[in-house]
């Protein structure tokens, strides 16, 4: 497997990936991992142009964000990005989201992205906190977090509601620095 930062040049490809990743939210058994209704679980056009428009910023400018993409015979089987809060006071601190493609699940791919992200975060940043919210229900994930010493911040109840659903958000931070 390869984890690495992803370039202008892989967004095509991971556009494809992250449709089919959304398409499959709370699918089949599966845990929502994303707080989207079932009609609304495709990529938009706003998502892409975030990740088009971060990707060929620095950490720091307006804008960024940074992706690393898994891949397993050029196929991408894994995503994390991170990027900043909206407001100047927190830039200190930036927002966690990933995924892993539902065949190649429960092989520590997750973990790997994770520590990949670490480590380039100590490298390249002045980032002092990683934060995430994750769908309460989605056990495997908060597991994953816990296991690689994310601490819950706290759980905001009824906090989405779609598909006649009401949706917790688990908070959780872990200091990188």
């Amino acid at each position: 497997m390869e984890i690495r930062i992803a370039q202008e040049s892989d967004l095509e490809l991971f556009f494809q990936y992250l449709d089919i990743q959304l398409q499959n939210n709370g699918t089949n058994g599966m845990p929502v991992f994303q707080p989207l209704a079932r009609e609304d679980s495709k990529i938009s056009e706003a998502i892409k142009n975030k990740f088009s428009t971060g990707v060929s910023k620095t950490v720091g400018e307006e804008g960024w964000r940074t992706l690393m993409l898994a891949f397993i015979d050029q196929k991408i089987v894994g995503h994390i990005d991170i990027r900043p809060y909206p407001d100047k006071y927190s830039q200190h601190r930036a927002l966690l989201g990933m995924g892993v493609d539902a065949g190649h699940r429960r092989n520590g791919i997750g973990e790997q992205l994770i520590k990949s992200m670490l480590e380039w975060i100590q490298v390249n940043t002045t980032i002092e906190h990683l934060d995430l919210g994750v769908m309460s229900e989605n056990l495997p994930a908060v597991r994953l977090y816990e296991k690689l010493g994310f601490s819950h911040l706290g759980e905001i109840g009824d906090r989405f509601r779609f598909d006649g659903k009401s949706i917790s958000e688990t908070l959780m931070s872990l200091p990188v620095r």
